[in-house]
């Protein structure tokens, strides 16, 4: 038996993807908040990036609109940790508007958060004596935080310690979720425990929670990722889900009206400004980042050999990173350009809504006519529109994505639908996408849950009682 070797050349045609197109992708997808992230962090790696002149790049955000979040003790920043264990610290996290349904509803409620409890009472879990569930809710303050001390109600009651705190476990099952906490920490674990089981949990954002709360108030996304053995964008995108899915107020629902408004405001920020003007309507972006920093000059010198330098290692080490500060740049400056032309182009089609703002007003847009009308893919703009607000010429900011597809007929049927169920045994999400979808608009219970938050309709449970 004899062994041969034979070489076959063949020709075989492969798709290499752009590293380039890749992050320009990323940039286009990112909200202004992580953009500002992304900034700040190319700044301080890439000294080839610098701030342009007269400009000091710093997160023109609140520190609790970043995907970061930020404790406070006290109510000052930076304070030194109190010592009471009655002083609770305030997690500031954004509401951007939730799409499950869930106990942070932004409504408005006649009704106390105490008298709310109490009407819970004989559904608690556990046996537990009424006369101690009864006393624990009056020691509830109207954030939804238990400021009563367990020791002593077990010195009140004459009981061990054991029993009040079964009594603790049993307020704090009771909606809102996250009410009876004794401290931000407990309060957002037990909002997390509510949406995982709604279904609506998110693993990475619980662990961060459970392993990494240090971490997390002292805003070291680096050192989580690197706990948790994940990637920072991951990361980030958990803090965006705690950002959006919890509240550090459980009780805000139930303020008194003259506080609610401010309470419950939604605090995104809009990424595209609508303006009025004299003219009609104009466009610009709530931040021009291209004005904002810029590749440094020097460097840019250095790189095109006008200042050469013998050390190949040194001109490698410059081209490497003005490439990658040039590759950024065209990614914000293709970020812009594309949010400016969709903007534009909504304007023009959707000019009787934004005078009017009826809805009657809203003409059918889709992705697909829009991504034909701009000469670009649709899936540019299904990740030029996701997550991204506009604020209107009235101080309004709503989503995007309110602008596309047939929302407003869906948004119509479930409103007929709400409007017609019998108040006693109300429909719930699940039921409503079944009998949306037989009638022609398929929805997912999740998608539900959002245009019923956006309708401000409370969800099933708070129907009935509302009903009650």
């Amino acid at each position: 038996m004899r062994l041969s070797q034979t070489i076959d050349a063949r020709q075989q045609q492969t798709q290499r993807i752009d590293p380039r197109q890749i992050l320009a992708s990323e940039i286009l997808a990112w909200t202004t908040e992580e953009l500002e992230v992304a900034i700040e962090r190319e700044l301080a790696e890439n000294p080839a990036l610098e701030a342009r002149e007269n400009e000091t790049f710093t997160l023109s955000t609140p520190v609790s609109e970043s995907p970061a979040l930020t404790v406070t003790v006290g109510g000052k920043q930076d304070d030194p940790p109190a010592t009471s264990e009655r002083t609770q610290p305030t997690l500031q996290i954004t509401d951007g508007g939730l799409d499950s349904e869930d106990p942070f509803d932004r409504v408005a409620s006649n009704t106390s958060l105490r008298e709310h409890l109490r009407s819970q009472v004989g559904h608690a879990k556990g046996e537990v004596a009424e006369e101690i569930l009864r006393y624990l809710i009056e020691n509830v303050d109207d954030r939804g935080y238990l400021i009563a001390d367990t020791n002593e109600i077990a010195e009140r009651f004459q009981l061990a310690r054991s029993r009040v705190e079964e009594a603790v476990k049993a307020l704090q099952t009771m909606d809102p979720a996250g009410v009876g906490a004794r401290d931000l920490h407990e309060c957002l674990l037990l909002q997390m425990e509510y949406l995982e089981l709604t279904g609506e949990g998110h693993a990475l954002s619980k662990k961060i929670l459970l392993r990494c709360w240090d971490e997390l108030v002292a805003r070291r996304d680096d050192r989580i990722a690197s706990r948790l053995k994940a990637s920072v964008s991951e990361v980030n995108r958990a803090l965006r889900f705690l950002q959006q899915a919890l509240t550090p107020y459980p009780g805000a629902l139930f303020r008194p009206s003259d506080h609610r408004a401010s309470a419950s405001a939604p605090l995104v920020r809009p990424d595209i400004l609508f303006l009025r003007t004299e003219a009609g309507f104009a466009v610009e972006l709530a931040r021009d980042f291209e004005q904002v920093v810029s590749v440094a000059p020097l460097w840019k010198r250095l790189a095109d050999g006008n200042e050469t330098h013998s050390d190949e290692a040194m001109r490698r080490y410059i081209r490497d990173h003005v490439d990658r500060a040039q590759n950024f740049m065209a990614g914000v400056s293709r970020r812009g350009r594309t949010l400016r032309a969709i903007a534009h182009e909504i304007v023009r089609v959707q000019q009787g809504y934004l005078e009017t703002r009826n809805r009657a007003f809203l003409k059918p847009l889709t992705r697909q006519t829009l991504a034909e009308k701009l000469h670009l893919d649709e899936s540019v703009i299904s990740r030029a529109v996701a997550d991204k607000w506009v604020q209107l010429p009235n101080g309004e900011i709503l989503p995007l994505d309110t602008f596309f597809g047939n929302s407003q007929a869906v948004r119509e049927a479930l409103l007929h639908l709400i409007s017609s169920e019998n108040s006693n045994d109300p429909y719930s999400d699940d039921e409503i996408a079944v009998i949306l979808t037989e009638q022609g608009f398929p929805l997912a219970r999740r998608t539900v849950a959002k245009y019923r938050g956006i309708e401000r309709i409370l969800p099933a449970r708070l129907r009935k009682r509302k009903a009650a």
